[in-house]
C-alpha cells in the first residue's frame, strides 16, 4: 500500500512539474508574440529582451518569495531591478517608447494575475 501511495505521489508531482513547465513555455511564447507583433521588435531584439528577462527572473523570484520583506520593501527592490533592466533594454537598442510598451504590458499582466488570484490575497 505504501508503494502505491508513493508511486501516486511521484506521478502527481511529475504531472505538476510538467504543467508548470508548459505554462512557462506558453508565457514565453506569448511574450515573444507581443514583442514582435505589438512592440514591433526584430527577431534579434526580441531575443535580447527575452534574454534580459531571463537573466533577471531569479532575482525577481527571490524578491517575490522573501517572506521577511514588507510589500513596500519588495516594491522598492523590484523597481530597482526594473531600472537595471531598462538600462540593459536601452543598451540592446530599444527606444524609450518600446521600453514603455514593455512596462505597460507587464502592468496589464500583473493586474490580470491579481484579479485571477483574488486581489493578491
Amino acid at each position: 500500500m505504501k508503494k502505491i501511495v508513493l508511486i501516486l505521489a511521484i506521478a502527481v508531482s511529475l504531472c505538476a512539474t510538467k504543467t508548470q513547465a508548459q505554462n512557462m513555455q506558453r508565457m514565453q511564447e506569448a511574450w515573444k508574440s507581443y514583442l514582435k507583433d505589438t512592440v514591433k521588435l526584430s527577431d534579434a531584439l526580441t531575443d535580447s529582451v527575452m534574454a534580459i528577462r531571463s537573466d533577471f527572473r531569479p532575482q525577481m523570484r527571490d524578491i517575490f518569495m522573501d517572506q521577511s520583506s514588507s510589500a513596500d520593501d519588495k516594491r522598492t527592490k523590484m523597481e530597482a531591478l526594473r531600472s537595471q533592466m531598462d538600462v540593459r533594454y536601452k543598451s540592446a537598442g530599444l527606444t524609450d517608447d518600446q521600453v514603455a510598451a514593455i512596462h505597460q504590458h507587464e502592468e496589464e499582466m500583473r493586474a490580470r494575475m491579481m484579479n485571477r488570484n483574488g486581489g493578491g490575497q
